[in-house]
């Protein structure tokens, strides 16, 4: 028997200085995150405890102090960032994907948010 084992972390919003005008580096603005974690082997499923998977709540932190404290231009720069640290915060997990969606981005038109989404792995 094979087991997968995915965490999702949805709709995290944070306040953040990413953007390319002066306006979004001096003023800042709301940021939503989505992360999927896939883990090498789903040991937390069977063991049912938290030493055998990866702790959102401190994957959480990290996704916080990484966005909050971040100065790019770009929402793909930050999800590279993002994707990459949470990818090396644990040997448990083997690929990332991370969606960094800036709702509301300086254009004038209708929209529910502009998104840049970055993958990584180990493989």
């Amino acid at each position: 028997m094979r087991r997968t084992c995915k965490i999702y972390m949805k709709d995290m919003e944070f306040f953040g200085f990413i953007g390319c005008l002066p306006e979004e580096k001096e003023n800042g603005q709301r940021f939503i995150v989505n992360c999927e974690i896939e883990l090498a082997r789903a040991g937390g499923a069977v063991s049912d405890q938290l030493k055998d998977t990866v702790n959102y709540a401190e994957v959480y932190d990290l996704i916080k102090e990484k966005t909050e404290s971040a100065r790019y231009d770009l929402i793909e720069r930050l999800a590279d960032e993002l994707a990459t640290s949470v990818l090396y915060s644990s040997y448990l997990i083997s690929a990332v994907t991370v969606r960094v969606s800036k709702p509301d981005a300086p254009i004038d038109g209708k929209f529910a948010a502009m998104e840049a989404e970055v993958s990584v792995s180990r493989e």
